[in-house]
């Protein structure tokens, strides 16, 4: 299932699956399934199963899962005439991972780490897909990052590597987006990647049965139509396994969390001479199996 948040007229945004080109609503349709049946609040159950907040309908675990696996009556919409939300809105953690692919290392000269590198965002710098990226005042180094999304599906404590993705839901897009001038002021990250905006996600998540396996996808990177980035999850230093493992072992991981795994080579820091962005330029991203995550610039 490729799990989306859409919203219509200007209404709050709702859960849906895409189908190709048109936009299953889940409560609906889980709505009209327990109709069907003949289930008494059938509207009420549906809207307890399938709640509008991706995190919520994750958290209810199985239930929800087989509400949605079990719909027989899908109430669908024209792709085109929704608004396609960032698919999750509210992680409980937003885990950032640095300098994971070996290249990327390379090009900044960092040496391979020998733990990952964490920092965080937080939920207001995710931004919807098509919405504006906005350059803080007083940055000049406004930076790219591809990376893949991992979303947490089951609780995860004390997890071994083996029995990791077990416990991831899926994966989406996100843009790490980072001001250089900001985030070397101290030797903490922080500054210069959680600013408002600078977590472009989308456009849906793909469960597991959609990417059979994370560590074999393209991640490519455009800005106004010119190839920037261009690597593969082949080369994550601390692959998916690993970190749900490892951020297991210090934390407790929930459904509805969110970790950014890392970029490939080709920010704009990295160039000879270096490229940042601007106001008027358009940032594109893919992922193998992902679709396509497309964010204009403006200043803020």
């Amino acid at each position: 299932m490729k799990l989306v948040r859409f919203s219509m007229n200007g209404h709050p945004p709702r859960l849906g699956a895409l189908h190709g080109d048109r936009i299953a609503d889940l409560q609906a349709s889980v709505a009209a399934t327990l109709d069907r049946r003949g289930v008494v609040r059938a509207a009420e159950i549906a809207a307890a199963l399938v709640p509008p907040s991706t995190r919520a309908f994750l958290e209810g675990g199985a239930a929800a899962q087989d509400a949605v696996a079990d719909i027989t009556e899908w109430v669908t919409v024209p792709a085109s005439a929704a608004r396609l939300c960032a698919p999750i809105a509210d992680p409980g953690k937003f885990i950032c991972i640095g300098l994971n692919y070996s290249d990327h290392a390379a090009e900044g000269g960092n040496p391979i780490p020998e733990e990952p590198p964490l920092f965080a965002k937080w939920a207001n710098a995710i931004l919807d897909p098509g919405e504006a990226i906005l350059r803080p005042r007083g940055s000049q180094k406004l930076d790219w990052e591809v990376e893949l999304g991992v979303v947490i599906g089951r609780t995860a404590r004390f997890v071994p590597k083996e029995q990791a993705l077990d416990h991831v839901w899926g994966y989406t897009i996100v843009n790490d987006v980072s001001a250089r001038d900001f985030q070397f002021i101290t030797t903490q990250w922080t500054t210069g990647k959680a600013c408002e905006t600078f977590a472009p996600l989308g456009p849906y998540i793909a469960d597991r049965g959609e990417i059979a396996d994370p560590h074999h996808l393209d991640l490519k990177t455009w800005v106004n139509g010119q190839l920037m980035q261009h690597g593969n999850t082949r080369t994550l230093i601390f692959d998916v396994r690993y970190l749900v493992s490892y951020l297991s072992g210090l934390m407790t991981l929930v459904p509805g969390d969110l970790i950014a795994t890392g970029t490939p080579p080709g920010c704009g820091f990295a160039k000879k001479p270096p490229v940042f962005l601007q106001p008027g330029d358009t940032v594109r991203m893919e992922i193998t199996g992902l679709g396509r995550l497309e964010n204009p610039v403006k200043d803020a």
